[in-house]
């Protein structure tokens, strides 16, 4: 950890959290069955677009170059994925069922319970991907992961998948998934919307002005009378475009990914987001008012998912640099009570984003943090941030919430 990082004197000036050993009202034992996550990473090489190979310290290099000189490379590259979300080897290395299994020992003597049931989070990250094998892309992806051991030796099971919408492809690149889901695997679409000025910080979209192209307009409609759920991946400042797809479809569930994306909220990112005090305190500023936004819109779910992601501004150490969970619960605390605060608890979703979490804190460091956090909220709140609110928003039974 930097010993001056801006997020430690942010989180020192922050709210305090009740951080430490739990005490009983934060164990799961006896509560829920089991934690459902409702946001993991699967890759694997044969099935995933390759990555774009980097030679070591070529990350270093970019940042010290003008913003000139990286807009003119983000426009030769296929995207803009400098310095964003998890270090090259955690992007590029295969992550399958037996891993999350690695990921997840020991998760019972600090939360009380295992994770029974995870949703699988589409993992392609290529903006510019040919249009023309996008479809048979996702097909291979949701082949791979019906291959995988989910629900045996230990694993937890797979309770559904949610794919990624592509304007660029007929029915958004979903419809024509359904004839091969007779086992109901997708249970939502997501909407990669974010683009953010930074040129070193990624645009996530396959191609701008996905909600107002003509064929989302098509196609939304159909998949919003599935019952699919409508997850979107926007920086916290284009929040209000979730906004506007809640009013469009208000019987639709939608649900805003990593806390709303607050990127830079604790420290530099990119070549100048957070770089300054001011800028920071202008980050959570905008977030605190844009979530507070949405929370008025009841459709609207927001899932506490990738809290100890490198673009929250957390420093750039390879050996994990947040410190462990209590300074983990410290720092990230007053935001998800904001967010408890102005959804409610039964509007708030845990996700764990592994593994792409995992060069800053384990998943059990993770869900540690969170039970400090929300320790004190009772029983009933922990059974649905934990459980029951995904089990909802993706129509999963309480009882039995794996694919059969």
């Amino acid at each position: 950890m930097h010993q001056n990082s801006p997020g430690i004197e942010r989180a020192a000036a922050a709210q305090t959290v009740r951080c430490g050993t739990l005490d009983p009202v934060s164990v799961l034992d006896g509560v829920i069955p089991g934690i459902v996550d409702a946001h993991a990473h699967f890759f694997h090489p044969v099935t995933l677009p390759p990555a774009r190979r980097r030679l070591p310290g070529t990350d270093s290099l970019l940042r010290r170059l003008p913003p000139s000189a990286l807009n003119l490379i983000s426009g030769l590259t296929e995207h803009r994925d400098f310095h964003m979300g998890a270090d090259f080897a955690t992007r590029t290395r295969s992550f399958q069922a037996a891993d999350y299994r690695r990921a997840a020992a020991g998760l019972g003597s600090i939360a009380g319970v295992p994770v029974r049931s995870v949703i699988a989070m589409d993992s392609r990250w290529r903006r510019r991907s040919s249009a023309d094998d996008f479809l048979a892309t996702t097909q291979r992806e949701l082949a791979f992961l019906r291959t995988q051991p989910f629900g045996t030796g230990g694993l937890p099971e797979l309770a559904g998948a949610v794919v990624c919408a592509d304007a660029r492809v007929p029915g958004l690149g979903v419809t024509g998934l359904f004839d091969d889901d007779e086992d109901g695997l997708i249970r939502g679409v997501r909407l990669c919307l974010g683009s953010h000025a930074d040129p070193m910080l990624k645009d996530w979209y396959f191609q701008p002005g996905l909600l107002e192209s003509g064929t989302f307009k098509r196609a939304a409609p159909r998949l919003a009378d599935r019952g699919l759920v409508f997850e979107v991946l926007c920086y916290s400042h284009e929040l209000a475009q979730v906004d506007a797809l809640a009013r469009e479809f208000p019987d639709t569930t939608v649900v805003a990914e990593h806390l709303g994306l607050p990127v830079g909220v604790f420290g530099p990112v990119g070549s100048a987001t957070g770089a300054t005090a001011a800028a920071r305190a202008d980050i959570l500023s905008l977030w605190r008012e844009r979530t507070a936004m949405l929370a008025t819109r009841p459709n609207v779910l927001i899932k506490v998912s990738a809290i100890a992601g490198a673009y929250l501004g957390y420093g750039s150490e390879k050996a994990g640099n947040i410190g462990g969970q209590r300074i983990l619960a410290d720092m990230i605390g007053p935001m998800v009570l904001h967010l408890v605060e102005h959804f409610g608890p039964s509007r708030v979703i845990f996700g764990s984003n592994v593994p792409l979490d995992d060069p800053n804190a384990s998943l059990g460091v993770i869900v540690g943090a969170l039970l400090d956090v929300l320790g004190d909220r009772g029983e009933r709140a922990l059974a649905m941030f934990f459980a029951e609110n995904a089990q909802r928003a993706y129509r999963l039974a309480a009882d039995r919430d794996s694919i059969s």
